[in-house]
């Protein structure tokens, strides 16, 4: 007891630092002082403790006079988005959960907003001890220790291979959401689990089925899991009457809640939305599922050789006529659960498993329908993006490293092992890059300072403004109009660059490209010429020059640059495939490196 007591302490700790660091690591402090009027979880706070539930923002005049004011076409400076509006008035559509959990007390106690990403990081950690707690009460229910070294990964998977680091790495309102769902699943699993075999047995189910029903609240199809977990122990004779009366109450108040916003009980805003265009709606068909599993499940992400080594990939939709891409389908980037987390694949452990009771047997394949639900319903609704990986992942992940971890058989424990490590870094990965590199952005030295500890080749190793001069002796094919080629490329997001060659008619344009500049210079093109190129980056001012055959034709004032040496390429592009053609057509000979 005493070891698994000191490894469960050095694993929260460490993974409670982690959750800490991640989510002000992007430069974004605790702000715990100003009043935070774009925080939307702050502002429904602020509407309970005022007696009210529409958020006190008044909607523009301009907008209310809109015959359609949900309109995407409308002016977006007269909207907020992501705001429900309905009867001339704003609602949060995202779950009050959080705010009924978090926000709203803390104004009540302090009188100030609560910074969104020291709630989040409190619903992350605070899931993540639900988790290893229920992990820990299934272990005592199997009868089962495993080595120290073997539990100490299993909490390190439930603390970073659930998709959890990437939803910290970027704080708003959705990640609260999404965030709050988790939390309040963690804690009514781990009731649940306390509620078997206890003399507290209805005291446990009754708190249970209360974070049943507040994951409702957060995440509406979170519910799933609360009927899932009735309908399992009902069918195997369970007791279950206080788990069922407290769902139903909580769920019953999410029913009024909406009814008083919207006028109805299952309206929880969505149609009333203020978003992008084919947002505001749930459309669940079978079309979407294959693809939503593709990209959920199955999805690589990028692999590179450079800190952080793994990033989410956007795959191009696919379109053939044996399978038509579904209607209104909306793709972000997005690594497939098992990509990520390997160790899932383990699941069917827990079927044959000699070594686990028939309670936890069950317990654990409630955790995996549940998991299972939930993804089938994401899949149908035609969204994918990989925050909402954190609905079912972490589900998953209990389920498995429960039931894998009571084996005595040392290969099997290994695999688990290896496969734990793996995830961890994946995630990890995914968590220093995020959505939107913004580590990377923000904070470019305390980025390469991190990647230079995981970079023992130098060649790999990303480096703040590189200075490089590029001799380059070019002839060029002759390609259609429009034809866009590869010369220079260097860095990734949001530090990329690209210098190509655009093919007109008798014409090449020599085009400098970044997120944050644009030039372009013309030259003559005849079949057999050949161009002596020099490309160089001076760090101070910034400047990437370009000359052709002695004479400046670019200074284009890029900034900083991140780039690792192996990431500045001459002939091929390996950031955005998009842009141009993979590789050169042409004849390129490289006469001096960066």
């Amino acid at each position: 007891m005493r070891w698994r007591l000191a490894v469960f302490a050095g694993m929260a700790t460490l993974i409670g630092y982690y959750d800490l660091w991640a989510v002000r690591a992007a430069g974004y402090p605790f702000d715990w002082h100003n009043k935070q009027s774009n925080a939307y979880y702050n502002l429904l706070g602020r509407a309970f403790t005022q007696g009210h539930l529409h958020v006190p923002i008044t909607p523009l005049p301009a907008l209310l006079a809109q015959p359609n004011p949900w309109d995407p076409a409308v002016d977006d400076s007269l909207k907020m988005h992501d705001m429900a509006l309905y009867k001339g008035r704003y609602f949060l559509y995202h779950g009050a959960g959080p705010a009924a959990l978090l926000f709203a007390p803390w104004r009540l106690i302090t009188g100030r907003d609560l910074p969104e990403n020291f709630a989040l990081f409190l619903f992350g950690f605070g899931g993540y001890l639900f988790s290893a707690g229920a992990l820990w009460r299934l272990g005592e229910l199997t009868r089962t220790e495993p080595p120290p070294a073997l539990f100490a990964l299993m909490l390190l998977a439930l603390g970073t291979c659930q998709c959890l680091p990437y939803l910290l790495s970027r704080v708003w309102v959705y990640e609260i959401a999404i965030g709050g769902g988790y939390f309040a699943i963690a804690a009514a699993v781990f009731a649940l689990t306390m509620a078997l075999e206890s003399r507290w047995t209805g005291a446990w189910l009754t708190a249970s089925g209360l974070m049943f029903g507040l994951a409702i609240a957060c995440r509406p199809h979170l519910g799933l899991v609360g009927i899932i977990a009735i309908v399992a122990f009902k069918a195997f004779g369970h007791k279950v009457r206080p788990l069922l009366i407290s769902f139903l109450a909580v769920a019953g108040a999410v029913a009024l809640y909406n009814y008083l916003r919207f006028d109805s009980p299952f309206e929880f805003g969505i149609r009333y939305l203020i978003t992008g265009p084919n947002q505001n709606r749930i459309r669940l068909t079978a079309a979407n599922v294959p693809v939503g599993l593709y990209y959920m499940l199955f999805c690589l992400p990028d692999f590179s050789r450079v800190f952080p080594w793994i990033h989410l990939a956007y795959r191009p939709p696919f379109n053939s006529s044996d399978y038509p891409w579904p209607d209104q389908y909306f793709l972000e980037p997005t690594a497939g659960a098992l990509t990520i987390a390997p160790f899932l694949i383990g699941a069917t452990w827990i079927f044959w498993s000699r070594n686990l009771t028939a309670r936890v047997r069950l317990m654990l394949s409630i955790l995996l329908l549940s998991s299972g639900a939930i993804l089938l319903f994401l899949a149908a609704t035609g969204f994918t993006t990989q925050r909402y990986e954190v609905d079912f992942v972490p589900l998953a992940t209990l389920a498995v490293i429960a039931g894998w971890g009571t084996t005595r058989r040392t290969a099997l424990q290994m695999a688990l092992a290896a496969a734990i490590v793996y995830s961890s870094m994946a995630n990890l990965a995914l968590g220093i890059s995020g959505p939107y590199d913004e580590l990377l952005r923000n904070r470019p030295d305390r980025f390469v300072r991190i990647a230079s500890w995981f970079s023992p080749a130098s060649h790999f190793r990303p480096i703040l403004n590189p200075g490089f001069d590029l001799r380059l002796r070019t002839e060029f094919r002759l390609q259609d109009s429009g034809f866009r080629e590869p010369l220079v490329t260097i860095g990734r997001q949001p530090y990329r660059h690209f210098l190509y060659a655009e093919h007109l008619p008798g014409r090449i344009r020599i085009v400098s490209r970044s997120d944050k500049s644009l030039m372009s210079h013309e030259i003559d093109f005849a079949l057999g010429r050949t161009f002596d190129i020099h490309v160089s980056y001076t760090p101070g001012p910034g400047i990437l020059t370009t000359t052709i055959d002695g004479r400046t034709i670019l200074e284009d004032r890029i900034g900083a640059v991140i780039a690792a040496p192996v990431q500045i390429t001459v002939g091929e592009n390996r950031i955005d495939d998009s842009v141009t053609a993979p590789q050169f057509t042409g004849r390129i000979e490289i006469r001096s490196e960066p």
